[in-house]
């Protein structure tokens, strides 16, 4: 568990490489990977800032803390303390379950670390240069973090931390969060040390917040905890060292010991495949059904009137996942193949306008989500195939007059190994983005978040449309 050549604990090892990493260290695949994210994240802020939660939270949040230099997205103008703006941003950007998230670990790092790295770059005026590394930093850390704790070695769907119970956003999202908020600030390494051992020693948060609105909170806390972290450390706070293998640590308490060293050795070499986005605004274990439903009604000229039943066969972890086949409130439909897929069949698509009670309660939806089944199976024939697939499901539509039709969606689109274009993220971005600002705003702002390597200050990156080029 620790660097046997030099002694160094594994928060101390992540602190040295996090502080010393430089915009050369990072590979063009994890660079393309942190700018990709950062557009899909923001955009998803804005979108989620009209959200029930997002709007508790933030006017709490206003009436708790002093205004400051850091902005919320999706309200313009409205600025607060960076811890308070890390958290509003973040419940912001996961209300809506549009955000991307990395399959090692299954955990939502995006959206809790790109607050808190803003924010902390608002605070000291950091360049586009950095934020991107230390997005990528940030990522690495939670990446090899989850598959050194969840790989150690790998076993399928028993053990793992995420199958432990953990809503890994919350375990791991404060360390990536610090670890990025540091590389903003500039921490040395000491100190950088010492926000990952803060933010370690808070970890945790439970996933049966799954299917309320406590996903999205935990999410907002991780990313205030993991600024406070490197806030907290820059001022000469201190944490212990060994917090992850030291008695009653992380490893031991979060995950009973279950460790890979072999595998935390890789970090630094960015060699996790990246996020997976969301095209849909639902669990991730959700996406391929919707694909697959959309691409036979479309493929077949299919119409809701013309299907009997549509019967969706699921791996394990689709089936743990998706508990809610009659979802009482929004946040329960987010986790519900029935009403993905009955708002597919009832309005041609499923967006984030349907996230609403009024869809919940439609008679169009009720009748189609009556339609819709969903079954364990096994889809593949080995565990390499498996590992590739983990959200695969095949959609089987019944027609009425005893045909059907059927697609195996292995992976769905935005999957690392079946990835979203540039163009299709763009897309999302403008339409989540453009409720707020217009499409010229939203387009603008798009343009300056594809090349922020060249931006000298993040300050005046939200402004109004009008002077969002001030700082470029």
């Amino acid at each position: 568990m620790t660097d046997k050549a030099a002694g160094a604990t594994v928060a101390q090892r992540l602190g040295a490489w996090t502080a010393g990493l430089r915009r050369e260290d990072v590979s063009d695949v994890a660079w393309r990977s942190a700018t990709r994210a950062i557009v899909d994240v923001v955009g998803d802020a804005f979108a989620g800032a009209s959200a029930p939660l997002a709007r508790t939270v933030r006017q709490q949040a206003l009436a708790d803390y002093a205004a400051g230099p850091a902005s919320l997205i999706g309200v313009p103008g409205a600025t607060l303390a960076p811890p308070a703006a890390a958290h509003v941003n973040a419940v912001a950007a996961h209300v809506l379950d549009f955000d991307a998230n990395y399959n090692t670990g299954m955990v939502f790092a995006p959206a809790a670390m790109l607050p808190a790295a803003l924010a902390a770059g608002e605070m000291v005026g950091a360049s586009g240069d950095d934020l991107l590394t230390a997005f990528a930093a940030g990522s690495e850390i939670v990446c090899v973090l989850a598959a050194a704790l969840s790989d150690a070695p790998y076993r399928k769907d028993r053990d793992s931390l995420f199958y432990r119970g953990w809503f890994n956003t919350a375990v791991l999202g404060p360390i990536g969060a610090a670890a990025a908020a540091a590389r903003v600030l500039r921490l040395d390494a000491r100190r950088t040390t010492e926000a990952i051992a803060i933010a370690t020693v808070q970890a945790g948060g439970l996933r049966i917040a799954v299917g309320s609105d406590m996903k999205p909170y935990l999410t907002g806390r991780a990313a205030e905890t993991g600024l406070r972290a490197a806030l907290l450390a820059q001022g000469g706070a201190q944490a212990p060292h060994d917090a992850f293998e030291g008695f009653r640590g992380f490893i031991q308490v979060i995950n009973g010991g279950a460790w890979s060293a072999e595998v935390f050795d890789r970090l630094g070499g960015f060699t996790d495949p990246g996020a997976s986005f969301k095209l849909y605004p639902a669990c991730s274990s959700i996406q391929a059904a919707a694909e697959a439903l959309e691409l036979l009604m479309a493929r077949d000229a299919i119409s809701v009137a013309d299907v009997a039943t549509v019967r969706c066969d699921v791996t394990q972890h689709i089936a743990s996942n998706l508990a809610f086949p009659r979802p009482e409130t929004v946040t329960q439909a987010q986790f519900s193949m029935p009403f993905a897929l009955g708002c597919v069949l009832a309005y041609g698509s499923f967006t984030a306008e349907h996230l609403a009670p009024t869809s919940l309660t439609a008679p169009a939806v009720q009748a189609a989500m009556a339609k819709i089944e969903m079954h364990p199976a096994t889809l593949f024939d080995d565990e390499a195939a498996a590992r590739e697939g983990p959200e695969a499901t095949r959609v089987t539509i019944v027609l009425r007059d005893g045909r059907s039709v059927s697609h195996l969606q292995v992976a769905s689109t935005g999957k690392p190994v079946n990835p979203v274009t540039d163009e299709r993220l763009d897309q999302k971005f403008v339409a989540n983005a453009a409720p707020v600002l217009g499409q010229e705003g939203a387009t603008r702002l798009l343009g300056l978040l594809r090349t922020l390597s060249d931006r000298r200050d993040l300050r005046g990156l939200f402004a109004p449309t009008s002077s969002l080029e001030s700082a470029a």
